[in-house]
């Protein structure tokens, strides 16, 4: 084979080599003159109807948005005086508080929300996300465990313990509850079906720490009897999770081609796919590229609708490359949405 020959066949079965960049956490909105003319009229609403929770809301967002902190974080504490078990004005306060560096009075205050509402599981489960996207694993366990007590039936609280028991380590009992609720056969199959792409990636790790190729072969088995809907072994994988109930948010991938694919258009023409499309909340929703073509992937995070009042949408985004190999990579994005409508991008995957 003559050198440029060798060349061009050594580039053509080369792995493809991943940069997974960060992009944004919430949606921009530049300050403006009607930004301004907005934040006076919905002073003004909120003065008229000072329990109106929709303009207090929108007051606050707006202030944000215009990087008035200090102005938006006097206008959530005057809502929490007149609306003190409102879980959303709650961590709007802590999220203001984080945005200025008051850690400490931050914590505090997404503290409150299980204090307000002890024996509300949602109010457990709202804390632990706040937790989980700080980084505080245990705390956010803890929470989460108070949650299944007050909830035991709820099987995504469940898949929720096993996702931090995966990012913790502790393998053995991840794999026990997503097996049970892979198992489930009355289970939703949209929560069935992540948990068994959870175990595939689980059982990989195992079989390529099996110390006999017996062993190995036997993860592998495992792994067949999974029969997951895009396999086990790929360049690119994308979990989408959110954190209430009665919302519909939607992953959002677009291709190298510029080809997006969602919930109304699940296959694009490179091969990569959507799984699962969640309408009623907390998700998962996944995409998979089995063989990933050179360029760049966007992903995003589209808040379609609610059917509840007074509901943000914050969550998580999982990017898994090379799943099932050696060199497998995650990277995990944190992502608020204020309002339906809003969409963010929450990382770029460039393909070399």
């Amino acid at each position: 084979m003559t050198p440029s020959l060798w060349l061009c066949a050594t580039l053509a079965f080369a792995p493809p080599n991943f940069t997974v960049t960060p992009v944004d956490e919430r949606p921009a909105r530049e300050p403006s003159a009607s930004l301004d003319a907005e934040i006076d009229e919905l002073t003004t609403l909120v003065n008229d109807e000072p329990r109106e929770r929709g303009h207090r809301f929108a007051l606050v967002r707006a202030l944000i948005d215009a990087g008035e902190l200090d102005e938006a974080l006097a206008a959530a504490k005057a809502w929490r005086e007149v609306d003190a078990y409102n879980l959303v004005v709650v961590r709007l306060i802590g999220d203001i508080q984080s945005e200025l560096g008051q850690t400490r009075q931050a914590l505090r205050t997404y503290s409150a929300v299980t204090e307000l509402l002890s024996e509300d599981p949602e109010a457990q489960r709202a804390l632990a996300t706040v937790l989980k996207a700080q980084g505080d694993l245990d705390t956010a366990y803890a929470r989460l465990e108070v949650a299944v007590e007050l909830r035991p039936e709820d099987q995504r609280l469940l898949f929720e313990l096993a996702d931090i028991e995966l990012r913790q380590g502790d393998y053995q009992r991840a794999v026990e509850r997503f097996e049970l609720i892979a198992a489930d056969e009355d289970a939703d199959q949209q929560l069935r079906h992540p948990a068994k792409q959870r175990l595939g990636q689980i059982y990989a790790r195992f079989r390529r720490d099996a110390p006999t190729d017996a062993q190995r072969q036997e993860w592998s088995a495992k792994i067949d009897a999974l029969e997951l809907e895009g396999g086990s072994e790929n360049d690119i994988k994308v979990y989408l999770t959110w954190d209430t109930d009665r919302t519909d948010v939607d992953l959002w991938v677009t291709n190298p081609r510029g080809e997006k694919v969602f919930y109304s258009h699940r296959k694009g023409a490179f091969g990569g796919t959507l799984f699962g499309d969640v309408t009623t909340g907390y998700g998962p929703e996944s995409f998979t590229a089995n063989h990933a073509k050179a360029g760049s992937y966007a992903i995003e995070v589209n808040y379609y609708g609610s059917g509840g009042a007074m509901k943000e949408a914050r969550g998580e985004v999982m990017v898994v490359v090379n799943e099932g190999r050696d060199d497998e990579r995650q990277q995990t994005f944190s992502y608020v949405l204020p309002k339906p409508g809003d969409t963010v991008r929450v990382a770029e995957i460039e393909v070399k």
